[in-house]
């Protein structure tokens, strides 16, 4: 085997649809620790309240040039104008799409529920070459000189297989337990954070408008998602402090509600519903090694991010198009996908972006959710800029959008 990817989730699935598409010489394996959703399966979809994804619109590129916008299209609101603003301060940035020049099809991103997803992303590997192992767990990984030797075993309890493959992709989430086996240090900062997601309805249609709204509870972000049973509705993630988050879960669904409105205002209208509140830690995870020797590391393990800005997907994206693009255009032969040299050029390519992308992520947050007058002139100042600014605006638009580099 060429390539294995440990980890079927969307990162792992989105790597081997990208290698059966831009590679078809090489032989991929997929292994998934849970079972597949079964092959032509209708998506089920929840009522109200909902997981969701936000795509860039260099992500919708990169999904149109495999072939499965028109699958997506049916399940994604479009985010046609995003509204950045500081709560209580008179200045802020509204960029829409029909005035940049990172937009695909009239849109600066969508959204799409996870619900949706997975499954058009697992449908069109089943019309691949890429032999999907699922349930699979792996137990045991050596590298070898000719790359990677896998043991896994299946639904069956007790019965082992063995694969080897010349590149051996992690692709298996944050606090990968295949990362440690292989001796992979994590640099882990923990901001002090939850992160409450939920759904909610508004009165009024949100008009393709996402919201980044930074306030002194925290960053919120409110981003549109399809209509459903004459719901109009958005999908909400604010970040607080532990403890304010401890509180806000505790509340009842009208108090909560009473509370995000006094909090974010009324730039949405008004809010009517809100869906079960899910909460969960924050914290910024950097592989210290994403490459070795037949070895890349691509998803939540290679990077995890703070959601501030919507990227941690967006950048697993475009390291699984870079590293698909490196293996096809070295013309090596299949049985050389794990050349050091191969991958280092594909870490060189990747480095900026990550840095960039990054670098924005784990300091936007504490920035704007200072109370310090200084530090609230200085945000003030860089709202301002990117208003005044049209080649800062449209620099800073095409790397959140996926077309800075």
């Amino acid at each position: 085997m060429d390539i294995a990817i440990v980890g079927g989730g969307m990162a792992g699935a989105s790597l081997a649809l990208m290698l059966s598409h831009y590679c078809p010489q090489l032989s991929v394996v997929l292994l998934e620790q849970r079972p597949l959703p079964d092959a032509g399966a209708s998506i089920r979809l929840p009522s109200f309240d909902t997981r969701a994804t936000a795509i860039a619109a260099g992500s919708l590129e990169l999904f149109a040039g495999l072939g499965l916008w028109p699958q997506l299209r049916d399940y994604c609101a479009p985010i046609e104008q995003i509204q950045v603003s500081d709560r209580g301060r008179a200045l802020g940035l509204s960029m829409r799409a029909g005035q940049q020049r990172a937009s695909f099809e009239g849109m600066l991103g969508a959204v799409i529920e996870n619900a949706a997803l997975g499954p058009i992303l697992h449908e069109a590997l089943a019309q691949t070459e890429v032999q999907l192992l699922a349930p699979a767990r792996v137990t045991d990984v050596q590298m070898g000189a000719d790359g990677a030797h896998l043991r896994w075993c299946g639904a069956e309890k007790g019965a082992e297989s063995a694969l080897q493959a010349g590149l051996l992709v992690v692709a298996d989430g944050v606090n990968s337990p295949l990362c440690r086996q292989l001796g992979i240090g994590v640099d882990t900062v923990q901001y002090r954070q939850q992160a409450l997601v939920t759904t909610v309805g508004l009165q009024r249609d949100h008009g393709g408008v996402a919201h980044e709204r930074f306030t002194d509870d925290g960053p919120m972000a409110l981003l549109p998602l399809p209509r459903r049973d004459g719901q109009h509705r958005m999908a909400l993630v604010w970040t607080c402090a532990e403890e304010e988050a401890e509180s806000l879960c505790a509340l009842p669904e009208s108090g909560f509600i009473a509370r995000l409105q006094r909090t974010f205002g009324w730039r949405a209208g008004r809010i009517v519903r809100a869906g079960s509140l899910h909460s969960y830690p924050l914290s910024l995870s950097l592989a210290r090694e994403q490459w070795r020797r037949n070895l890349v590391l691509v998803g939540n393990c290679a990077h995890f991010l703070h959601p501030v800005a919507g990227q941690g997907f967006n950048l697993t994206l475009r390291d699984c198009y870079g590293l698909a693009q490196a293996l096809a255009r070295s013309g090596l032969a299949p049985d050389s996908t794990g050349r050091l040299d191969l991958l280092q050029d594909y870490g060189r390519d990747r480095q900026l972006d990550q840095q960039l992308t990054i670098g924005f992520s784990d300091r936007i947050p504490p920035l704007f959710a200072s109370s310090a007058p200084l530090v609230r002139g200085l945000r003030q100042v860089g709202l301002l800029g990117l208003t005044l600014a049209p080649p800062l605006r449209a620099s800073f638009v095409g790397q959140a959008a996926g077309f800075g580099l």
